[in-house]
């Protein structure tokens, strides 16, 4: 069935890694029978001369661009001994050659049946065999069940290499279905290099639009996206449930407008991704390569991310990623989640690099409900550093809802303003609200309270300004009911009704905060001036950590101190220089 033997790693590159552990791999070619030096005339042939062989070896098959791939349904058994198969698109002829051409398996006229259906049926480490499929593309699909273009079952390993699965429709996963069987469960891994991974355009009539997931395993080792799907029910790009999955879908390229997860729809929740159970990890490892969940909705809650059941027990990490321009019909613009510790962060430990791009953020989302940013109810909790909220809007909590004892949420090195709609920023039903080196400013007229318990809770505030731009005249900084608690030390605040004088209160200043606007620090960004009573004002916080921009603190400038070095809110003022070599002010 072969013709030679070549080293997987000029076969695959990068995917050589993800492949099966043969020493060498056997490759044929499937093309149009006017070409004499193919093997195959169609692509299921190949596959099951693959299948029924007693060879180990991996078989990579090229589709090669001489003809078209027209009414393709493509099944992919486990073999009888093969460690796995690939379907290599690019080739423009049946020998080996600078790979140029564009292969398109197109489902359209098949009967209704997954464009590509690859199904592992015998158990054990041992029969878990690896399919690859790309690059090509696989569009066309249309089935009354589960995968449009690619259906995924039982005891396998499927990567999907520059492939790009797009214009798929099925009842469940209009691009992709992975799911577990008696057999096992299978694993799904997006692999993108000089072009991505992709999950586009498709349609789901009930869940899953891009991907369906249930019991099993998906990982994006680097460059991916899931793009403008949509679903008649949940998860818009992605539904899963009692999945694992983390997604790291840098670009290859820094500004590359299409990686992550963007513009795909729900009529239900989770625009861009609904999750049940196991765990959603998302994010990026570079400061220069955020991810974006950009541009969702979801007629129901959770317009970037749903998440339920999710990680319970443990945490789930969401590193550089920008939350931009989601909506919801009912609550959570951007990110529902009622279970889990959930971790925001930057790239990087020490901050999120000089410019404003390089921070986490949620910015320009949209709730018709409650929470324009965040939602957190059950006993979801959100610990949370080197964050941006700015220009989410809402009916009520602009930016964060926060719901009964038992969750709550911590910001560290976090930055708000410029959010709206609602009479609050942050609401809690009684979860904790602790706030450490915040800025809050500059949040427009519309609310009458920054923070707001609707239920006694416990709020904590330290090294933190707590401001807005209008003063008394826009509300007061906390409503809280009788019976909350507070820790509350060096902050400054536009008024102190609800805080002066309570127990655990000190430090608390009532004071203009004089922002610096002379253009030094990333636009949108509230920073002290440099006589500003929230400069060189207190002693060391709840962990001596760099600030949002990663400035070491303290920066002690040349004023009196107060209580110490230590300047409040995210930023931590640089000394003032007037010559290039770093003579400072006096």
């Amino acid at each position: 069935m072969s013709r030679a033997s070549l080293p997987l790693s000029l076969l695959f590159g990068s995917v050589a890694l993800l492949a099966a552990s043969a020493v060498s791999a056997q490759y044929v070619f499937v093309g149009p029978a006017s070409d004499p030096d193919c093997d195959y005339h169609a692509i299921q042939d190949a596959v099951d001369a693959w299948a029924a062989s007693p060879s180990t070896d991996f078989l990579t098959v090229y589709v090669t661009s001489e003809q078209a791939y027209a009414a393709t349904a493509v099944t992919i058994p486990t073999p009888a001994a093969s460690s796995g198969i690939a379907l290599t698109g690019g080739m423009p002829s049946c020998h080996l050659q600078a790979a140029t051409g564009h292969v398109v398996l197109d489902g359209m006229g098949n009967g209704g049946l997954p464009v590509v259906d690859v199904n592992g049926t015998v158990a054990g480490d041992a029969r878990r065999f690896q399919v690859t499929l790309g690059p090509l593309e696989i569009t066309g699909g249309n089935v009354v069940g589960n995968g449009g273009g690619v259906r995924v079952r039982g005891n396998v390993v499927l990567t999907l290499f520059e492939a790009d699965v797009h214009d798929n429709t099925a009842t469940n996963g209009g691009g992709v279905s992975i799911e577990a069987s008696a057999a096992g469960e299978p694993q799904l891994v997006l692999v993108g290099n000089q072009a991505p991974a992709a999950m586009r355009d498709n349609d789901a009539t009930q869940d899953g639009g891009g991907l369906y997931c249930a019991n099993a395993t998906v990982y994006c080792d680097r460059y991916c996206r899931v793009a403008g799907n949509t679903a008649g029910g949940k998860g818009g790009g992605i539904a899963q449930q009692a999945c694992d999955t983390s997604l790291y879908p840098s670009p290859s390229i820094v500004t590359d407008p299409d990686v992550g997860i963007r513009a795909n729809s729900a009529a239900g929740d989770g625009g861009g991704a609904w999750a049940s159970g196991g765990y959603f990890n998302l994010g990026a490892n570079t400061p220069l390569k955020p991810v974006p969940v950009a541009g969702n909705s979801a007629g129901g809650s959770g317009g970037g991310v749903y998440l339920t059941g999710v990680g319970a027990g443990s945490s789930l990490t969401f590193r550089g990623v920008h939350f931009d321009g989601n909506s919801a019909g009912a609550d959570a613009g951007a990110l529902y989640a009622d279970t889990s510790l959930l971790m925001i962060d930057a790239t990087f430990t020490l901050g999120c690099g000089g410019a404003f791009d390089g921070c986490p953020r949620f910015s320009g989302n949209h709730a018709t409900g409650t929470g324009g940013a965040l939602v957190l109810a059950g006993d979801a909790s959100l610990l949370a550093w080197n964050l941006v909220f700015a220009g989410n809007d809402a009916a009520h909590a602009s930016v964060l809802q926060i719901g009964a004892s038992g969750s709550g949420a911590t910001l560290i090195d976090t930055h708000v303003a410029g959010n709206h709609g609602a009479p609050e920023l942050l609401r809690s039903s009684g979860g904790y609200i602790d706030l450490r080196y915040v800025t809050i400013a500059d949040n427009g007229g519309d609310d009458d309270a920054l923070i707001r318990f609707d239920a006694p809770g416990g709020f904590s505030a330290g090294n933190s300004i707590l401001w807005d731009d209008d003063g008394v005249a826009t509300g007061v900084v906390l409503a809280a009911p009788a019976g909350s608690t507070f820790n509350v030390n060096c902050v400054l605040v536009h008024e102190d009704s609800a805080l002066a004088g309570q127990p655990g209160v000190t430090g608390l200043v009532v004071a203009d905060p004089q922002w610096d606007m002379s253009g030094a620090y990333p636009a949108g960004m509230y920073v002290p001036g440099a006589d500003s009573p929230a400069v060189d004002a207190c002693g060391a916080g709840p962990g001596n950590i760099a600030d949002l921009i990663g400035t070491v603190r303290p920066q002690d400038l040349a004023k009196p101190d107060a209580t110490g070095p230590y300047d409040m809110g995210a930023i931590e003022r640089m000394p003032d220089l007037i010559f290039a070599d770093g003579f400072e002010l006096p």
